[in-house]
C-alpha cells in the first residue's frame, strides 16, 4: 500500500467506497468523497456528490442537503457539489487510512463550511448508517482495520 496509514481529522474530506444501500451498488462500484464529522470511534461520514439537477428535487434523496460550489478557500471540490444532510455513515469496527486517501485538491473543509454542517444535521429524520467495516476495508485497498 503506497503512502502510509494515519488517523483522520474532522473536516477531512477522504475518497472511498461503501457498501450502501448493497455491495454492488453504485456507491461501491465507484469512489465518492465522504467530509469527516467525528474522527475518533466510530468515525463518522457525510457524503458529496455533483449536484445534478434531478438530486435537487426535494422529492428524492437526498432531501436536506447543502450545496457549495468549488472554492478551495472552504473545500476541495472541482464541480458544484450536494452534501447529504440526511445521514452519515460510521463503520462496526475502527478504522485507519492511508495517506492518500484524502483529497489531494485540499485535505479538509473549512470551519465555516464545517459549521453549517452540523447545524443542518440537527434534524429529527438524521440518521446514521452503520456499515460493515470488515466490507468497507475489503472494498477499499487505502483503509484498514485497527486490532
Amino acid at each position: 500500500m503506497g503512502g502510509y496509514l494515519f488517523m483522520i481529522k474532522k473536516k477531512d474530506v477522504v475518497v472511498m467506497r461503501i457498501p450502501f444501500p448493497e455491495v454492488d451498488s453504485d456507491l461501491a462500484r465507484h469512489s465518492h468523497m465522504y467530509i469527516c464529522l467525528e474522527n475518533k470511534y466510530p468515525k463518522k461520514f457525510l457524503k458529496c456528490q455533483s449536484a445534478y439537477d434531478y438530486l435537487k428535487d426535494i422529492k428524492v434523496p437526498p432531501y436536506k442537503f447543502i450545496e457549495v460550489a468549488p472554492d478551495v478557500r472552504h473545500n476541495p471540490f472541482c464541480k458544484p457539489t450536494l452534501i447529504d444532510c440526511d445521514k452519515s455513515f460510521s463503520m462496526d469496527q475502527d478504522v485507519i487510512f492511508n495517506r492518500n486517501s484524502l483529497h489531494r485538491r485540499r485535505r479538509d473543509v473549512s470551519d465555516e463550511l464545517f459549521a453549517k454542517l452540523k447545524e443542518k444535521i440537527l434534524h429529527g429524520d438524521f440518521r446514521e448508517i452503520v456499515l460493515p467495516a470488515k466490507i468497507v476495508a475489503q472494498l477499499n485497498d487505502r483503509i484498514e482495520l485497527v486490532n
